[in-house]
């Protein structure tokens, strides 16, 4: 048994509007155990729009078409879905929005018709459309879990999962980011699952993460220990703040940024000397490391994370290339950790990958 699912809307196809649609119905779909076998995106155009919803419930068991069921000229979904039904559908009540969703189900042709809307689409799918595939579709029970490693790449875990899934009956993603990897395990037979994760966490038990987020790991073992944290952000100009604010109950710890990002502010807010400015200019260990000790000092924090870089796309130069990242980590009464690291990419992409490696170094030094 096969689903399919289908974003319909030119703003969609244009790339006007980001299909986090399909991104969510299939990450939820493959929890609760059905096999997403393939995602389209459809115009507007009724020919084109008909033909291509024909075609998905012809190849596909489900379809689970979103969009274009509105008031407005190029909402057709639903006129071009009835064209292919005999049997009127059954309809999905909206109790977010105006649109109403549509099941159409005829034999071996299962269509569910959802509004576009992200709010109405998830609400419609948990409320009506999930109970109803488990009623008359029910999926193969697997047993599913998931680990989480900082610090560590694909090509590192790779052969290992390699080795599992010919030792085991399983099926396993592996799923990069800037600052480690995921691995998710799912299988009918429980003991093979477990018996994989065992294996994996224990060969790469150093990086392994105690949380799905290095955020909520690191907001955790603060908490747990009565311990703060206090940024001085210059490159990543308060992102680094951001992604620790994310989650509720930072103010636990979390006791704020300063986001020093000309010299003078470093001078007056962190206690950087002018002449270690003037000598090794901002972006140095040198200045990292009077960041971090005059943010101790500042805001009395037990720990602070201090970063100056040069995101770009201008303000390199031979000896300090876009994406020259100086850092420096430090603890009450203890000298800082100073490094630097390098990485690439345009502006956003530096500044992103800036805020993860440094909550991965973080997370390192404390655990």
């Amino acid at each position: 048994m096969s689903i399919e699912v289908i974003a319909v809307g030119n703003e969609v196809l244009r790339g006007m509007v980001v299909n986090t649609n399909a991104a969510y119905l299939s990450r939820r779909l493959t929890e609760e155990g059905w096999n997403v076998a393939s995602q389209l995106t459809l115009p507007d155009e009724i020919s084109l729009l008909t033909q291509g919803l024909d075609e998905a419930v012809s190849r596909s068991s489900i379809v689970i078409a979103t969009g274009g069921l509105g008031p407005t000229l190029d909402d057709n979904t639903a006129g071009c879905a009835q064209e292919l039904f005999k049997e009127p559908p059954l309809e999905i009540s909206n109790p977010v929005g105006a649109a109403p969703g549509f099941i159409f189900n005829e034999g071996k042709r299962l269509l569910f018709l959802l509004p576009g809307i992200p709010q109405e689409m998830e609400e419609m799918f948990e409320e009506t459309v999930l109970p109803y595939l488990k009623k008359h579709v029910p999926a193969v029970p697997l047993y599913r879990e998931a680990i989480y490693f900082y610090l560590l790449r694909e090509n590192d875990v790779d052969p290992l999962l390699r080795k599992l899934q010919t030792q085991y009956e399983l099926d396993i993603g592996i799923y990069p980011s800037y600052s480690g990897v995921s691995v998710i395990l799912r299988g009918a037979k429980k003991e093979h699952v477990m018996a994989a994760k065992t294996a994996i966490a224990q060969a790469f038990k150093a990086s392994l993460l105690p949380a799905s987020k290095m955020e909520e790991a690191i907001q955790v073992w603060m908490v747990q220990r009565h311990q703060t944290l206090a940024l001085a952000e210059s490159c990543t100009g308060g992102f680094l703040a951001s992604q620790l604010t994310s989650l509720p109950g930072a103010s636990d710890y979390f006791l704020g940024s300063l986001v020093a990002y000309s010299n003078q502010l470093k001078e007056r807010l962190l206690n950087v000397s002018p002449e270690t400015l003037k000598k090794h200019g901002a972006v140095s260990s040198q200045v990292v490391q009077e960041m971090c000790t005059g943010l101790l000092e500042t805001t009395g924090a037990d720990y602070g994370i201090a970063v100056s870089g040069i995101a770009g796309p201008s303000g390199g130069t031979v000896e300090k290339p876009v994406g020259t990242i100086f850092y420096a980590i430090g603890k009450k009464e203890e000298e800082p950790e100073v490094g630097t690291f390098h990485v690439k990419g345009n502006r956003q992409t530096v500044i992103l990958r800036t805020t993860k490696r440094l909550l991965a170094l973080f997370l390192k030094k404390i655990l």
